[in-house]
C-alpha cells in the first residue's frame, strides 16, 4: 500500500515550482477568456446587434444552422489537427513538444477572435448571406487556430505536472485563473458594451486582444518543457509502433473513463453555455436592470470560487477527484436551476456566489480527473496521445455549441421573442427563465448520475496506473 502511494508521486526534481504553476494557468487564463466572450458575446451580437432578426424572424434559426455546419467542420478539424502534431519534430529536443505549437496556434487565434467581431455591413435582406458567410469564415479559421492551442495547452498538463497533490494544488491554481479571466471578460465587456450599438462590441474585442496576448507572452515560458518531458515523449513514441487516425479514434473511443469524463465536460459546458448566451437577455427583459450588474455578479462568483477552492482541495483529498467531480456537477446544476425562480437584483448576485462555490468545485477537479484518464490510456498502449486526445475531446466539446445553440433558437422561435422589442410576452419571459436555470439543471444532473454510476479510474486502480508509468519509463 506504501508503495502504491510513493508511486503516485512524482521524483523530486520533476516538482514543479509555485511561480511555473502561475505561468502555466495563463494558458487556462487565455482559453478562459475566449470561451467566456465567445459564449456570452458573440450569439447576441450575430443575433440582436447587427439588425437581421428585425429584417427576418429566422435568423436565430439561420445562426444555428451556421453553427451546426461549423461544428461538423471541428468535428473534423480538431482531431485531426491533434493527430498531426501529436509527434516529434525537428524542434522537439530543444523547443519542446508543445510550446511551438501553442504560440503556432495563440497568435492567428487572437487575430481571428477580433475579426468575430467585424463583419460585412447590414443593409437589409440582401445581407444575411453574406453575414452567415463571413461568419462561417472566420469562425471555422478561429476554430483551427484555438483547437491547435488548446490542444496542446490543455494535453499539456498530464506532462507538466504528476501525483495527485501536484495535480490537485496545479488543477487549484489553473481554476484561479479561469476564474479570474471569467470576471475580467464579464467586468470589462460589461462595462463597454452597450446593447443597441454594435460598435461597443468591437471595442471590447479590441481591448480583448490586448489582455490575451499578455496573457500568451507569460504562458509560453510556462509552457516550457524539461529535458524529463522532453524524453519521456520520444520515448514513447519510437518505441512504439505508429498507428492510423481512425486506429486512435477508435481507441479513444472505447476508453469508458475518458468518455465519462468527455461526456460530463461536455455537460458542464452545456448548461455553463446556455446561461452565458442567455444571460444578456435575461438581465434585460427578465430583471429588466442594466448589464453592469453582471460586473458585480461576477465579483461574487470570483470570491466565491477563491474562498472555496482550498476547501475543496482538502475535500478531494479526502474523498478523491471523481467524487468531488460528480458532487461538483450536480451541485453546479442546483445553483443554475435558482435562476428559475429570482426577479431581482439580490436573487441574482445570490445565485452568482452559489455559482462561483458549485463551479469551483467540479471545474478544479477536472485537470486532474482528465489526467487521469490519459495516464490510463498511456498505460494501455504504452505510448502519450495527450494531443490527439484533447483534440478528440474539442470534437465533442464543439457539440455542446450545436446543443445550446438550437435549445436558444428553438425557444426564442417558439416563444416569439425578440430582443430587440421593448415589451415582451409571458412566454417570452418564461422562455428565457427556462434557458438560464431549468435546461442546465436538467443536463447536470443527467451527468453526474451517469459519471457517478460507471467512472471506476479511483483507489488502488488509479494507483496502480501510477505505478506502472513510472516503471514503464513514461
Amino acid at each position: 500500500m506504501n508503495t502504491s502511494k510513493r508511486s503516485s508521486q512524482p521524483n523530486n526534481n520533476e516538482v514543479p515550482s509555485t511561480l511555473k504553476m502561475i505561468m502555466f494557468s495563463m494558458g487556462y487564463f487565455f482559453n478562459g477568456f475566449l470561451i467566456v466572450a465567445f459564449n456570452n458575446f458573440v450569439w447576441h451580437y450575430y443575433e440582436s446587434e447587427l439588425g437581421l432578426i428585425d429584417i427576418t424572424n429566422l435568423w436565430p434559426i439561420y445562426m444555428a444552422v451556421a453553427n451546426v455546419i461549423f461544428t461538423i467542420f471541428s468535428m473534423v478539424s480538431s482531431p485531426v489537427v491533434g493527430y498531426l502534431t501529436d509527434k516529434p519534430n525537428k524542434w522537439t529536443k530543444k523547443l519542446g513538444f508543445h510550446t511551438p505549437w501553442i504560440l503556432i496556434g495563440g497568435i492567428p487565434t487572437i487575430i481571428f477572435f477580433f475579426l468575430i467581431f467585424t463583419p460585412p455591413h447590414v443593409s437589409g435582406i440582401e445581407s444575411v448571406f453574406p453575414v452567415l458567410l463571413y461568419y462561417l469564415i472566420i469562425v471555422f479559421l478561429y476554430d483551427i487556430a484555438n483547437s491547435l492551442f488548446q490542444t496542446h495547452s490543455f494535453g499539456a498538463f498530464p506532462a507538466h505536472f504528476r501525483g495527485d497533490a501536484i495535480r490537485r494544488k496545479a488543477g487549484m491554481i489553473t481554476q484561479i485563473f479561469i476564474f479570474i479571466a471569467n470576471f475580467l471578460t464579464i467586468a470589462i465587456w460589461s462595462q463597454i458594451i452597450v446593447p443597441g450599438n454594435s460598435s461597443t462590441f468591437i471595442i471590447a474585442a479590441f481591448l480583448s486582444i490586448i489582455i490575451l496576448g499578455v496573457s500568451l507572452a507569460i504562458f509560453i515560458p510556462g509552457s516550457k518543457e524539461t529535458i524529463e518531458i522532453k524524453d519521456r515523449f520520444i520515448t514513447s513514441h519510437n518505441t512504439v509502433e505508429k498507428q492510423s487516425f481512425i486506429w486512435t479514434m477508435k481507441m479513444a473511443i472505447k476508453q469508458k473513463n475518458f468518455m465519462l469524463a468527455v461526456l460530463t465536460y461536455i455537460i458542464f459546458m452545456i448548461a455553463l453555455g446556455l446561461m452565458s448566451m442567455n444571460t444578456i437577455n435575461f438581465v434585460d427583459d427578465v430583471l429588466q436592470e442594466e448589464q453592469f450588474i453582471r460586473t458585480i455578479g461576477s465579483i461574487f462568483m470570483l470570491i466565491a470560487s477563491i474562498i472555496t477552492m482550498p476547501i475543496w482541495i482538502y475535500v478531494a483529498k479526502k474523498i478523491g477527484h471523481s467524487r468531488l467531480y460528480t458532487i461538483g456537477l450536480l451541485s453546479f446544476g442546483f445553483s443554475l436551476f435558482l435562476y428559475f425562480f429570482i426577479s431581482n437584483i439580490f436573487g441574482f448576485y445570490i445565485v452568482n456566489f452559489l455559482t462561483g462555490i458549485s463551479a469551483a468545485m467540479f471545474t478544479i477537479m477536472l485537470s486532474p480527473v482528465l489526467a487521469d484518464c490519459y495516464d490510463e490510456i498511456t498505460v494501455k498502449t504504452k505510448k502519450h496521445y495527450e494531443a490527439t486526445l484533447v483534440g478528440f475531446r474539442n470534437v465533442f466539446i464543439r457539440i455542446s455549441l450545436l446543443i445550446q445553440s438550437f435549445i436558444v433558437a428553438i425557444i426564442h422561435a417558439v416563444t416569439f421573442y425578440n430582443p430587440n422589442n421593448p415589451v415582451h410576452s409571458k412566454d417570452a419571459l418564461l422562455g428565457l427563465r427556462l434557458i438560464q436555470g431549468v435546461f442546465p439543471f436538467l443536463f447536470c444532473l443527467v451527468g453526474a448520475i451517469i459519471f457517478y454510476k460507471w467512472f471506476d479510474l479511483k483507489g488502488v486502480k488509479k494507483q496502480e496506473i501510477m505505478q506502472q508509468l513510472k516503471e514503464m519509463g513514461l
